[in-house]
């Protein structure tokens, strides 16, 4: 019978999700968008808000679902800074969305998800997030990255392990697009790493599910990024071993009586 309440607990949870979405969608269509043109110089700070309100919502209902969701640190946006996380769930961006301040970083998105999308589409174009079709066209790809380092106001958010992992383990980096961000402009650098998050990896998984959430996120940095161009492969493996260690330390961390945690400062 528990088991049962919990379900249909996640299932409550999910529905109001979706809910939520429909105030949104008419949000971002007939206010963010209109203000954004109306004000093109507001537009970080409008997609920002809307973001973190839209954001805000969807984690108090997912814990009214008996998700658990914990942040720690932040990540100053207020200038250009490039954001390494790993790739857990569809709540990663969500994440980062809180731990950003002020504005949201645009992040590095596949062509697929920048039409048709409600809610998510429309944030996309108005992040200017870097839009990319990597198997079609890996050049053009790269290019739009560079481009996009060239012209960057705030954050740039990237996943390089290319895809969300089905156990949490953070995977081999793909590191061209990283390389060609540094190359065109060295960047502070900060790592986001999160855990707990993988049994959301899909819509699917969260349907009956969202109680088994437990997914806290680090903010670690800022490192500086080398500024010789040969230098960039050996840090960005440096980056990689830095977060594979602390999502070890953050797992042993979950199974060790509370008493022998470390404290942590940051956001809740």
């Amino acid at each position: 019978m528990i088991a049962l309440g919990q379900k249909l607990r996640s299932l409550v949870s999910l529905v109001a999700v979706m809910v939520w979405f429909i105030p949104c969608g008419f949000a971002i269509r007939f206010f963010v968008l209109p203000a954004a043109l109306v004000w093109p110089r507001r537009r970080a700070a409008l997609i920002s808000a809307y973001m973190k309100a839209v954001t805000w919502g969807i984690f108090a209902l997912l814990r009214a679902g008996g998700a658990r969701v914990r942040r720690a640190g932040s990540v100053p946006t207020e200038r250009p800074v490039l954001v390494i996380m790993n790739h857990q769930s569809l709540l990663d961006i969500q994440q980062m969305t809180m731990l950003a301040r002020p504005f949201v970083p645009a992040f590095v998105t596949r062509a697929r998800y920048a039409r048709f999308i409600p809610l998510i589409s429309p944030s996309i174009r108005l992040l200017g997030c870097p839009i990319i079709d990597p198997r079609r066209s890996p050049r053009d790809a790269l290019e739009v990255i560079r481009d996009k380092a060239r012209r960057l106001d705030h954050g740039l958010l990237i996943f390089p392990e290319g895809h969300r992992t089905r156990d949490g383990e953070i995977q081999p980096f793909h590191t061209a697009g990283l390389r060609a961000i540094l190359a065109v402009r060295p960047l502070p650098v900060y790592l986001a790493v999160t855990d707990g998050f993988w049994r959301a990896r899909r819509f699917v998984d969260v349907l009956f599910n969202i109680h088994c959430i437990d997914g806290r996120t680090e903010v670690l940095g800022p490192f500086p990024s080398p500024t010789d161009e040969g230098a960039i492969p050996e840090f960005l493996e440096r980056m990689r071993e830095r977060m594979v260690a602390r999502l070890g330390e953050m797992r042993r961390e979950r199974v060790a009586p509370p008493e022998a945690q470390p404290a942590l400062s940051g956001s809740g």
